[in-house]
């Protein structure tokens, strides 16, 4: 982890620096907080370590710690930090290794999205509208996250298919996809077809799409919205189409918090985050048998 010598480890055991376990017959044993607490300590970059090796170890030897420290004790801060170092550098293999070895220590793909990535993308959103990051590196960051997700989604177990059909998309004007791709994925591992409208996609699409593929579920995902009264227009005729092809709507996004946008998109269902979607889909969508059942009264804003 550290990569350092053996004899490095010995002598900073030896010196009561690295607290170590003694086994019957002699043997130095380490428990995980004993080199939490050491590096905490800064105890790693004091050392003479750098000795052993002719140099300091390797930039990508720090960053595999770090991230395996950041792993092992659950450290979402620090693993939001350095997800977010990969995303604006660009660096898709970084990326796409994070949440690879997160789901390897036990991380679910969802909980990686929703308590690593979206905290990260959101504060790659806020230092771009302050001005603080280039817009070039908002997009890099964009690009890392499409890539990163979709890898660690080609090998994710899936549950199997039941027929099912769900259309996803964005609204006309929003060019958000992160969220969309994360929606799709989330129904793909649940044993849905999802298919997806993409971003910027007029709702008179939306309701032409119902007729073509009639989908159990509508999903759309909005971050920004325009145009309120073509939207309360367009819509109208979406959601009639909708109702009588059976399909039940669910809707979120950052845009949706604006009562005004709220009170427009008539749903059966708000997801507050992925979490909240996938129990939605579990438990109105319990068996193959559920899927042609009637929609629930839909829920409307106050």
């Amino acid at each position: 982890m550290w990569a350092v010598s053996e004899s490095s480890v010995k002598r900073w055991s030896d010196s009561g620096a690295l607290a170590c376990l003694r086994t019957p017959g002699g043997h130095r044993r380490f428990t995980l907080q004993a080199l939490l607490d050491f590096q905490r300590s800064g105890g790693l970059l004091r050392s003479d370590a750098s000795a052993d090796q002719g140099g300091a170890p390797p930039d990508g030897a720090r960053l595999d710690l770090a991230l395996d420290l950041a792993l092992a004790s659950r450290d979402w801060s620090r693993l939001q930090a350095l997800y977010y170092e990969a995303a604006v550098a660009g660096d898709e293999a970084a990326g796409a290794a994070l949440l690879e070895r997160a789901w390897q220590s036990g991380i679910s793909a969802i909980e990686s999205k929703e308590r690593i990535l979206t905290p990260a993308l959101h504060l790659i959103g806020e230092r771009w509208r302050r001005g603080e990051l280039n817009i070039w590196e908002e997009h890099l960051a964009s690009q890392v996250t499409l890539a990163a997700t979709e890898q660690l989604h080609r090998r994710l177990p899936r549950a199997p298919a039941q027929g099912r059909v769900a259309l996803c998309g964005c609204p006309e004007g929003d060019l958000h996809e992160i969220a969309l791709q994360m929606v799709i994925e989330t129904l793909e591992a649940e044993g849905w077809r999802a298919v997806s409208l993409g971003p910027n996609t007029p709702l008179f699409s939306f309701a032409d799409a119902v007729e073509r593929f009639s989908p159990q579920l509508v999903c759309i995902s909005a971050t920004i919205v325009h145009d309120l009264e073509r939207l309360r227009r367009d819509y109208g005729r979406f959601y009639r189409t909708a109702r009588q092809r059976g399909a039940r709507v669910v809707i979120g996004g950052a845009a949706f918090a604006d009562p005004q946008v709220h009170s427009i998109f008539i749903h059966d269902f708000h997801a507050g985050g992925l979490t909240d979607f996938v129990e939605y889909i579990r438990r109105e969508f319990p068996s193959a048998g559920a899927a042609s059942a009637p929609p629930p009264a839909a829920e409307s804003a106050p």
